[in-house]
């Protein structure tokens, strides 16, 4: 159990006196009005005091006063500073600049019309680079805005977690993926594929998650197709497609098309390994005492083709299936062919294709065979860099984009 997300019991008298106490420290009791009322509280007979009211308010009212105090005083010290440093750069850029537009200007007088320019360029490039503070600050105080919020305690199995692009959904029950959500950026867990996606997906595009998970990625996929998009996200499993579908709730996501199926090479019903780590679980055996606690159930199988049709628009594809990210590109011959422009990002685990038999060159050779070229997705920066089963030989695992090259898509992502 999370203990962090409790709240402790305490004597229900106590608790009360404690809260008085506090608010004694900050505000006085209401004067009485005049006249009638006045003499009305005169004349009223005194109310008896409790005695462990008195004691405890005596005790814990300054404590509790000087721990809100100290408590709030280094976050409010550090704004303070903060407010203080914005406004003295802005004064001296403000006037950097009147000096250096006064010192162009004499100087501009006396040049060449050749030199003249490149002054007068100058000054505008001193400009632009100075209006550019404004968006070099903004996101940085809404990263602290954003993590400074509470966790939230969405229902009794779910504590709801604030990221960049919307609220995340994370189980009681796991208490560690709890933790992950909150420490992380509001990038989330993978801010480099969060912002590999945002450049590729723009609104009004159509796109598949496969292997959605609690939705991390999907939310991302969402809010960067707007509500004219739309969204097929595929989680078999029901403890991360149930948190799946309280985040679209949450955030008004009516264009996620959320599916209960695993997507394969053909379909039909096959045993899917639950893990006891969110994530983790698979069509394909898990490692060592991983597939011991493993829960073994039975799940429907569709293609990607059969799920959405083989002829529709689709513009983005997400794979994290660990291990069986072939069995989804076979199963999409159809949309591969409709789409030439398709783009995909496909989780890379050479542990988890040692474990279905895959090698690292047959799997590139999978993706590279249909035209496309591969980038290894930077984490956490989104920077994409071309890559091959050689390179990664040390990589645990890494997102990579596969793109057409020339294409559209490629040139969003910066791979062009």
């Amino acid at each position: 159990m999370n203990t962090v997300m409790e709240t402790p019991l305490r004597p229900a008298r106590l608790d009360l006196s404690i809260r008085n106490a506090m608010v004694s420290q900050d505000a006085k009791p209401p004067r009485p009005q005049s006249g009638a009322a006045e003499s009305d509280a005169e004349n009223a007979a005194p109310r008896p005091r409790n005695p462990l009211r008195r004691i405890v308010g005596g005790a814990f009212g300054p404590l509790a006063h000087y721990a809100r105090r100290y408590l709030n005083a280094s976050v409010e010290h550090h704004l303070r500073h903060v407010d203080c440093r914005i406004t003295e750069l802005s004064e001296q850029m403000e006037r950097l600049e009147r000096s250096l537009q006064a010192s162009m200007l004499t100087v501009h007088r006396g040049l060449d019309s050749a030199s003249a320019q490149r002054q007068t360029a100058l000054i505008q490039h001193l400009d632009t680079r100075t209006e550019g503070l404004a968006g070099l600050f903004g996101p940085r105080f809404d990263e602290i805005e954003l993590k400074t919020r509470p966790l939230i305690d969405y229902d009794a199995g779910t504590i709801a977690v604030r990221l960049g692009d919307g609220y995340v959904m994370a189980p009681r029950d796991q208490p560690l993926f709890t933790l992950m959500l909150a420490d992380a950026t509001t990038g989330g867990l993978e801010p480099g594929t969060r912002r590999a996606l945002k450049k590729l997906i723009v609104p009004g595009m159509n796109v598949a998650d496969v292997g959605a998970n609690v939705g991390l990625l999907t939310l991302v996929c969402a809010r960067s197709t707007g509500h004219t998009g739309r969204v097929w996200a595929f989680e078999p499993e029901l403890g991360p497609r149930t948190l799946a579908s309280k985040m679209a709730a949450a955030n008004g996501l009516s264009w996620v098309d959320l599916r209960d199926t695993a997507v394969g090479a053909k379909a039909g019903t096959l045993t899917f390994n639950v893990s006891p780590i969110i994530g983790h679980s698979s069509l394909y055996a898990l490692p060592g005492d991983e597939q011991k606690a493993a829960k073994k159930v039975k799940v429907k199988v569709v293609t990607l083709d059969e799920a959405i049709g083989a002829k529709t628009k689709l513009d983005v594809v997400k794979i994290d299936v660990e291990g069986a990210e072939l069995d989804v590109l076979e199963g999409m011959a159809g949309l591969l062919q409709a789409n030439n422009d398709l783009a995909i990002i496909a989780e890379y685990g050479p542990s988890h294709l040692e474990r279905v038999g895959v090698t690292p060159a047959a799997w590139f050779k999978a993706f590279t065979s249909k035209g496309y070229k591969a980038y290894a997705i930077a984490e956490p920066t989104g920077l994409v860099s071309p890559c091959d089963p050689k390179g990664l030989k040390d990589v645990e695992s890494v997102n990579i984009a596969f793109v057409k090259p020339g294409g559209a898509a490629a040139k969003r992502l910066g791979a062009a």
